[in-house]
């Protein structure tokens, strides 16, 4: 009988070791969280990105047109007033 009481207890203490490292497990993986919801919003983004890629580069061409158009000289040369 003394058998089976210490292997009752040696069973107990195991669980109770085992419900420990399970529970300090879950409490120290609250960064996973976070990164999980950073790489969702990043593909997020990524994906009105690919969505809107036709727009998006219409735009920035016609942008980037007009920044280097701009850039030549504005002012007449003294010759040609």
């Amino acid at each position: 009988m003394q058998a089976l009481d210490n292997a009752c207890i040696y069973l107990s203490i195991r669980a109770m070791k085992a419900k420990e490292r399970f529970v300090d497990f879950w409490r120290s993986q609250d960064g996973v969280s976070n990164v999980v919801a950073t790489i969702i919003i990043l593909l997020i983004v990524v994906l009105i990105i690919g969505v809107f890629w036709n727009r998006l580069s219409g735009w920035l061409n016609d942008l980037m047109d007009k920044v280097f158009n701009s850039a030549e000289p504005t002012t007449k040369a003294p010759d040609e007033l």
